[in-house]
């Protein structure tokens, strides 16, 4: 008959070896704890990441489904619930203020992060507790509370935190084993966090599609895929000569200003922004089953609407400020590239390349010598169903043939919201 430890690795090799998510994993540990009699009601599980709006995440287990409780929304970046069948699970995405949160510092996980391990009695319920969240432990009838500092080899920071109801507590054995179970979870906990990681800067780096498609192993130079796409390109007008009048801090808020408006309204409208050129955009909206070429156009379409009413607002903003406007022109095509990736054996890129793609870039082109903020091809305009604003064929540089090119006229009115479907499915 095997004992704990033979329980423990049994589960560790088994169901634990098969959690994809730190959510699932958190909840197996946690049920398999209690199938060896630990009255685990609640477990806390701290770690850093890597993201850029994001410094940690918090998912809190309970035994039953219940109020998670409120936490001080100015240091919440997201957060969600998850039921589980017998369980639930609380997650928090923090920025980097938590850690100067009032509740944090008053919490066991301070003195945790502090110490690298607490263990403490938590007494019946009316009686003064070491911590605050010890009061909500003890009217759950929980009498003992265990946290640890957990071991990876990321270098980022994990923590974790047990409470249970059992009479008597953890006591010594218990201690013993709760330890020997962590230093086992650390090690399924480091392949899901890295599996996160990497995907996080898949996804920030080369975008949501991309990223997708690099983590699943489209990595080898040459290899790409033909795709028919709406495509994007707009750039930022007079940002060298704005950059000669301010401080480099100010050139980089307001260049960051940009790119979060135009990258918000294409994400908005369900494209993907794949490069960032200097103070340049590129960006597509695919056609797939869910989207067709119409609804593809039109969703650029919304994206450009919704772009200009949030480039008004910034320019609102500037003009308080005494600084000057923030405007930019775009070029609108669709048509069929080639995406996947390019670059030296060393430093590759994942990008989209071909014809259809330059003809947008020197659409865009097109716009200040013309005096428009848009333009798009005939093509474009035709399925994207907006008013013929001509200004005829265009002889465009490295493009064979003239193109046809219209104006697009800015909205009077708020654009209506665009139906998004699913994001462009594996090639």
């Amino acid at each position: 008959m095997g004992g704990f430890r033979d329980d423990l690795l049994d589960w560790a090799s088994g169901e634990g070896t098969g959690c994809k998510s730190v959510p699932l994993l958190l909840d197996s540990y946690c049920r398999f704890l209690n199938s060896q009699h630990f009255g685990i009601r609640r477990c806390n599980l701290a770690t850093e990441t890597v993201h850029p709006l994001m410094h940690n995440t918090r998912h809190v287990w309970f035994d039953r489904a219940t109020d998670p409780g409120p936490i001080n929304p100015a240091v919440v970046v997201e957060r969600r619930q998850y039921d589980l069948a017998t369980s639930m699970i609380d997650e928090v995405y923090f920025n980097s203020g938590s850690q100067r949160n009032p509740q944090f510092l008053a919490s066991p996980f301070f003195v945790i992060e502090e110490k690298g391990e607490l263990h403490a009695a938590i007494r019946p319920p009316g009686e003064h507790q070491p911590f605050p969240v010890f009061n909500d432990l003890a009217d759950l009838g929980c009498t003992d509370y265990f946290g640890s500092v957990l071991k990876n080899f990321s270098g980022m920071l994990q923590k974790i935190g047990l409470a249970t109801d059992r009479l008597g507590g953890f006591g010594g054995g218990g201690i013993n084993e709760l330890r020997e179970s962590l230093r086992v979870l650390t090690l399924l906990l480091n392949t899901v966090v890295e599996s996160n990681t990497k995907h996080t800067l898949a996804r920030v780096y080369v975008g949501r599609d991309a990223g997708r498609r690099v983590c699943e192993g489209m990595i080898h130079r040459g290899e790409v895929v033909s795709i028919e796409a709406a495509i994007w390109f707009s750039d930022l007008r007079g940002f060298t000569a704005t950059g000669e009048g301010l401080e480099p801090e100010q050139l980089i808020e307001r260049l960051n200003d940009y790119f979060e408006i135009v990258a918000g309204a294409i994400h908005a409208a369900g494209g993907e922004v794949l490069k960032y050129i200097g103070d340049a955009v590129l960006a597509i909206f695919p056609v797939s089953d869910e989207r067709g070429r119409v609804e593809a156009c039109r969703a650029a379409v919304s994206a450009l609407r919704d772009a200009e009413e949030r480039l008004a607002a910034l320019n609102e903003r500037v003009a308080e400020a005494g600084e000057g406007q923030v405007a930019h022109g775009v070029g609108l095509h669709i048509g069929t590239a080639s995406y996947g990736n390019i670059g030296g054996r060393q430093r590759l890129d994942f990008t989209v390349i071909g014809r259809a793609v330059n003809i947008a870039s020197r659409i865009e082109g097109q716009c200040r010598p013309n005096g428009v903020a848009a333009l798009c091809s005939e093509e474009f305009r035709d399925l994207a169903g907006l008013p013929e604003q001509s200004l005829g064929p265009f002889d465009l540089k490295g493009v064979a043939g003239q193109i046809e090119l219209h104006a697009i006229e800015p909205a009077a009115t708020k654009s209506p919201p665009v139906s998004v479907p699913c994001p462009l499915s594996p090639a």
